[in-house]
């Protein structure tokens, strides 16, 4: 009975820490193909006092025949150098690092690097950055946007 207690404990600390902050995002990609994305991360500092950011979760992305695609487990580090709460905006620069489970036949599952600019505007996010494939030693310019985000959230106040 103790030990269910301890899992029962573990288990809503956990869902507690996930439920707390959350940066969700669906949309479109263009990476020599428009492709479906969706994102689910989580932050790590999520605070208004430091400008940067740490953030670990998924990325999904469609079937692209000219590129690589799939599911991505990913790690981000962000550089916000400019957020007005005000205005419910924010400008960051990141770098994403993650391998991706490919879903294409022609490619098989790789490391990928995204160094990419990330912006939010109330509720609509955009990127523009550069997928670096590992093993293909190539990579792509991409553009995605979408409706979700959430690092505005790091200013959020009741009153």
């Amino acid at each position: 009975m103790r030990y269910l207690k301890f899992q029962f404990l573990i288990f809503s600390l956990g869902i507690g820490h996930l439920l707390n902050a959350q940066i969700l995002g669906v949309g479109g990609k263009l990476d020599k193909e428009v492709m479906f994305q969706a994102s689910f991360n989580v932050p790590i500092i999520m605070s208004k006092d430091v400008p940067y950011d740490v953030a670990f979760g998924v990325d999904f992305t469609t079937k692209n025949n000219h590129m690589p695609s799939g599911l991505q487990l990913q790690s981000t580090g962000m550089y916000f150098f400019h957020e007005n709460s005000s205005q419910s905006r924010l400008v960051s620069v990141g770098l994403t690092a993650g391998y991706l489970f490919d879903f294409n036949t022609s490619f098989e599952n790789q490391f990928r690097l995204s160094p990419h600019f990330y912006a939010e505007f109330g509720f609509l996010y955009f990127r523009l950055g550069y997928d670096y494939y590992m093993p293909l030693d190539k990579g792509a310019p991409f553009i995605s946007m979408g409706i979700g985000g959430g690092y505005l959230f790091r200013h959020f106040k009741l009153m």
